[in-house]
């Protein structure tokens, strides 16, 4: 990590300012507003269908978003407090939804998924057990309340509602981006610009890749202009 001095105009390396950027990392990825637009976005999906059957919620990790992705991953009390919570909402758009957390200590695994594919059960919760070694070819929706930035996760992610089955035309992602309100004149907007880059090249892999990718560059259009981006340029990068 490399710390902007705005009175050398020079980057150095700096051991509290990596802690506090850690910080606020763990701030962006257990953002509140998450849960708010995650019951949203189910609600109109509800609304719209009548149910929420075939559906993945990856909810934020608790205190370490950074880790590399692993076979074996177990939640942590922080962890379970936020599956939890995110479970206890969705159950409460309508008494019909049925959902269940897919972790690591969850008994009967395998039965759990079984009843996704059958439609017994709606909606999966998980953290990072739904990324490796999990076929679900059955999901229409996904949902990514979490994300780290690392590529081979949301590749992995994309790739589990993606998967080709007799009974889906089409799966539909909602990736979940987190972006500061600060103002050009100060000081940090040249790094907070450098993070909203970072953040949005997943949205780019997404996008071109949609059937709607035109919709999202229109969704992001007031965000682009104010950090004075590209997603042309930043799809560029990503080649």
């Amino acid at each position: 990590m490399r710390h902007f001095d705005t009175s050398t105009g020079r980057y150095k390396k700096n051991q509290e300012v990596e802690m506090l950027l850690l910080s606020r990392k763990r701030i962006i990825h257990k953002a509140r507003r998450k849960l708010n637009k995650l019951k949203s976005i189910l609600k109109d999906e509800y609304d719209n269908k009548g149910h929420l059957k075939y559906s993945l919620v990856y909810v934020p990790e608790g205190d370490d978003p950074d880790y590399e992705i692993q076979d074996q991953f177990e939640e942590n009390e922080t962890d379970q407090r936020l599956i939890h919570s995110y479970t206890k909402a969705i159950s409460e758009i309508d008494f019909s939804v049925m959902v269940k957390q897919f972790t690591s200590g969850a008994p009967n695994r395998e039965t759990i998924l079984k009843n996704f594919e059958k439609g017994d059960l709606h909606v999966l919760t998980s953290m990072k057990c739904l990324d490796e070694g999990v076929d679900i070819p059955r999901s229409e929706l996904a949902i990514f309340c979490s994300s780290t930035g690392n590529p081979r996760q949301f590749i992995q992610r994309r790739g589990r509602v993606l998967r080709t089955h007799k009974e889906k035309d089409f799966a539909t992602i909602h990736d979940l981006v987190v972006v500061p309100k600060i103002e050009k004149k100060t000081n940090h907007y040249e790094m907070e610009r450098g993070l909203v880059k970072k953040e949005l090249e997943r949205v780019v892999d997404f996008s071109f890749l949609s059937m709607n990718k035109m919709d999202t560059f229109s969704i992001l259009n007031d965000l682009l202009d104010y950090y004075n981006l590209n997603l042309f340029e930043i799809n560029d990068q990503n080649s």
